[in-house]
């Protein structure tokens, strides 16, 4: 734009133009012959003005500044972009986020109900049985019942093998029992007695809670992450 035009002033201009939605991000190179008026320059930048150019000029220059003005818009352009689309992607992981922390408190309340139910039904019924005198035998027939019962519950919280405060020697040893190796394969694997790994293998199943022989050690251990 010339500073110096009929009916209306280069500054109207670019004023204008930077109010306007459309035409805001075009940007504007002044040209004047007004080399000493500092004025005309921050007046020019202070109503959006790219750059200015003294004439008389060089065409060479003036397609170079172009050129330059119209690269950084550009780049501008694609930075908008991006930011843009980060934004949009922020807000769509807020939206699942929040649906998820909204699905997860329901999925706990359901999940303090089905426990409470459990309990009221399955475990609280056999505990009244118990406190009845009756023969040793049916005693421990109950309890197993009740430990199947908290088994068979437990079962469908999947838990970790570290919450059971097991030593690095005992996860190592769960770990490759998980796998399906046997007592001698474990041993031979950490070259140590077979006997050593009987030894871990009874205090795992101690700190899991497998109190009766019969209770599976590698299955139980399958449903642990």
């Amino acid at each position: 734009l010339d500073i110096l035009m009929p009916k209306m002033d280069g500054f109207e201009v670019c004023q204008r133009l930077k109010t306007n939605k459309i035409t805001r991000h075009i940007p504007v190179i002044f040209m004047t012959a007004f080399q000493r008026e500092k004025e005309y320059i921050v007046k020019g930048f202070g109503v959006g003005a790219a750059d200015y150019i003294l004439k008389p000029f060089h065409a060479a220059e003036l397609i170079a500044r172009v050129q330059t003005h119209l690269e950084l818009k550009r780049h501008r352009d694609h930075l908008e972009a991006m930011i843009r689309q980060r934004t949009e992607e922020l807000q769509e992981k807020s939206t699942a986020l929040k649906v998820m922390l909204e699905t997860r408190e329901e999925i706990s309340t359901n999940v303090q109900e089905k426990i409470t139910a459990n309990v009221y039904h399955q475990i609280l019924p056999i505990l009244e049985k118990l406190r009845v005198p009756q023969s040793p035998s049916l005693q421990a027939k109950w309890v197993r019942m009740i430990n199947a019962r908290l088994m068979e519950m437990l079962s469908q919280f999947p838990q970790k093998i570290s919450a059971f405060t097991l030593t690095p020697a005992e996860i190592q040893i769960a770990s490759l029992i998980k796998e399906g190796k046997s007592g001698k394969q474990i041993a031979d694997l950490l070259n140590v007695a077979e006997g050593t790994v009987n030894f871990h293998r009874n205090n795992i199943r101690k700190k899991l809670g497998l109190i009766h022989h019969n209770d599976r050690l590698k299955a139980y251990l399958k449903q642990l992450r």
